[in-house]
């Protein structure tokens, strides 16, 4: 009786561990896929050395959770190791590029206010690597051009980081209204639940 309480103890913990277990990107640059294939839409190309956390295997697929953007996808088993590369993301200060990033992105506002007399970024969060988090006026989403505006921050955000990139569009309570992150080939621009 106490061998089998003890047996389904230990496969409960070992599982527990293996569900916050991190794996890491070797490839130089892969995709991460809504579904466990190929002919799957792409969420967003990973760099080599980005950090995941594993939540289960399919055949040769890992599903992986982005703790950075929330996001969770579809990567190959053989673009993925426990071990993470040696050297990886040593040329990239994404800390100094953000500070430039929040600088233009926050005189792109006061611009737009002296202009028009419409209020619409407040602040921006670094979320860590090419992932950043936009707060903007609750009354900016309900304008005709937001889209627009967005994609064109997004730009500034990749261009600046020189990598596929995150944003999130956060309104004044810091809750997600949508997304833009990098396509294999062009940005997109996805609504949050």
């Amino acid at each position: 009786m106490h061998i089998k309480i003890l047996i389904i103890f230990l496969t409960f913990f070992f599982n527990s561990l293996s569900a916050s277990e991190k794996v890491f990107a070797v490839k130089d640059l892969s995709n991460m896929f809504i579904q466990p294939s190929e002919n799957s839409p792409i969420i967003y190309p990973i760099e080599i050395g980005k950090e995941f956390v594993l939540k289960e295997e399919k055949d040769e697929w890992l599903n992986v959770l982005d703790e950075i953007t929330g996001l969770v996808g579809w990567i190959r088993k053989d673009q993925l190791s426990f071990n993470k590369p040696s050297g990886t993301m040593k040329g990239k200060d994404y800390n100094q590029s953000f500070k430039i990033f929040k600088q233009r992105v926050l005189e792109m506002s006061a611009s737009i206010k002296d202009a028009i007399s419409v209020e619409t970024f407040l602040d921006v969060k670094h979320l860590g690597g090419a992932a950043a988090a936009v707060i903007a006026d609750d009354e900016w989403f309900k304008g005709k051009r937001h889209a627009n505006q967005a994609f064109q921050v997004y730009d500034l955000w990749k261009n600046q980081n020189q990598s596929p990139s995150f944003l999130s569009f956060r309104n004044e309570a810091n809750k997600e209204q949508f997304i833009i992150l990098s396509g294999p080939h062009r940005p997109r621009y996805l609504k949050s639940n």
